[in-house]
């Protein structure tokens, strides 16, 4: 029986909430209920598509970084990592039986700045000498899977024995180079020492391939050769400078670092040493995005307090009638409480789907809106001011060096957002709620201010 007439008491209370949230209008919830919902949903959106945007940005740079740059560089020197690895083909094979399970792949590595000289132009690089393996059949050297895509020639995945250096697809732009084009490296031959200093090795090699990672520095700055070339080059035939380790799961880096340590005596650097400042803005840009942007959902709760208040003041006399029927504070709260909280939870749940959507389908919507803004404009300067329309571009290709807009939804953030959207919303409405609950029948009666 108690059971019976608390779920009569609850669809009650639901039915004077809805009354009072839709109010005297013809739809589903009055103006300054409406008002409120579309200011969370609005809110809440806009912090779904801005985070999965600036997420996907800073995916795709990641995965740059991770795919070219080796997770974990293995040396000799605590300083500069210059040092030469003598015997570092037992060292790969042990490294290679230690870590089993863990490493994709473990290589050896030259690599050292460089001056490029191309006739008279001189500009400073970066020289990677990578441990491709040897195909004795055609003389060539095959490119692992993971490394970057070869935009020139396409689909090849080689690169000839000999004086061949693959470059980066914007380095070939900005120089006005192609495959088969001449450079030449000039590098510290050898190794440094007092007497002599260092002897510097000039070197002409042929462009075999033009790579693209999706980072702008590599693809400007980098020249790659196999290592066996490399080797020539800096007079090191029997030494790397590095042993590099690529990992299956580099989540799992910071608690691999030990057991790579126990396993290699010398200096251990790990991709998040060597790009520890550019992570660290990452993570600062994300926190400032965040922050910014949810001020407007706190900015949306502020309408749910002011729309509860409304809703409150223009139905004194409703609480009042209810008082003297028996109504309990408790359940005046109760009504008015879910009022606000339907706002908020309704406005927050409908936000997050319509964000994830819009999201997913950003690109299109985008291209669509820039084939409309050139249409008429085409058309504008066509028969009226007889000019010469350049189309827009709202993601300039150029300036953001991406093919399509990266798109990265961030599901453990979007929880994180419904429960503080939900959390936001009990609180702007327990607020006006339990002003309602506190008023009595005989203020009201003497129209005592509210």
């Amino acid at each position: 029986m108690k059971k019976k007439h608390r779920l009569e008491r609850i669809k009650l209370a639901l039915g004077i909430s809805y009354r009072y949230a839709r109010g005297k209008s013809k739809y589903f919830l009055s103006m300054n209920a409406f008002l409120a919902f579309v200011g969370v949903f609005v809110g809440t959106s806009l912090l779904v598509v801005v985070m999965s945007i600036f997420g996907g940005f800073q995916a795709q740079l990641k995965k740059s970084i991770f795919q070219f740059d080796p997770h974990v560089m293995l040396s000799v020197d605590r300083v500069t990592g210059g040092e030469k690895i003598l015997g570092w083909q037992k060292w790969k094979e042990r490294l290679a039986i230690d870590l089993a399970g863990d490493i994709e792949s473990v290589e050896g590595s030259i690599q050292s700045p460089a001056i490029f000289r191309k006739r008279k132009f001189l500009d400073h690089v970066f020289v990677r000498g990578m441990d491709f393996e040897f195909d004795k059949a055609t003389h060539t050297f095959k490119l692992p899977a993971y490394f970057p895509e070869i935009v020139e020639p396409k689909n090849s995945r080689s690169i000839p024995q000999g004086d061949f250096a693959i470059v980066g697809k914007e380095m070939a732009a900005n120089l006005g180079l192609s495959v088969g084009d001449t450079i030449e490296l000039i590098v510290p031959r050898g190794q440094f020492s007092l007497q002599t200093g260092v002897t510097p090795s000039i070197r002409a090699f042929k462009i075999a391939g033009l790579f693209k990672t999706g980072h702008y520095t590599y693809d400007t700055k980098v020249v790659v050769l196999s290592l066996e070339t490399a080797q020539n080059l800096y007079a090191l035939p029997d030494a790397v400078q590095q042993i590099v380790l690529r990992l299956k799961d580099t989540d799992a880096l910071p608690k691999l670092r030990k057991k790579i340590g126990h396993a290699w005596p010398y200096t251990v650097r790990t991709i998040e040493d060597e790009q520890r400042n550019f992570f660290a803005a990452l993570r600062l840009e994300k926190t400032i995005m965040i922050v910014i942007v949810f001020l407007f959902i706190i900015a949306a709760m502020v309408g749910i307090i002011i729309a509860t208040f409304n809703i409150v003041r223009a139905h004194r006399r409703d609480i009042g009638i209810m008082k003297s029927l028996g109504f309990s504070s408790r359940q005046i709260l109760i009504i008015f409480a879910i009022t606000g909280l339907a706002m908020g939870v309704i406005g927050s749940i409908a936000g997050i789907f319509a964000g994830v959507g819009l999201a997913n389908n950003l690109e299109s919507i985008l291209r669509g809106i820039e084939a409309v803004i050139n249409v008429f404009g085409n058309l504008w300067c066509a028969k009226v001011t007889q000019c010469v329309w350049l189309d827009v571009r709202l993601i300039p290709r150029d300036v953001y060096y991406f093919d399509h807009l990266p798109i990265d939804i961030d599901w453990k953030l979007l929880r994180i957002l419904g429960y503080v959207s939900v959390s936001l919303s009990i609180l702007a409405s327990i607020i006006p709620a339990r002003k309602a609950a506190k008023l009595e029948p005989i203020d009201i009666i003497r129209k005592a201010e509210f």
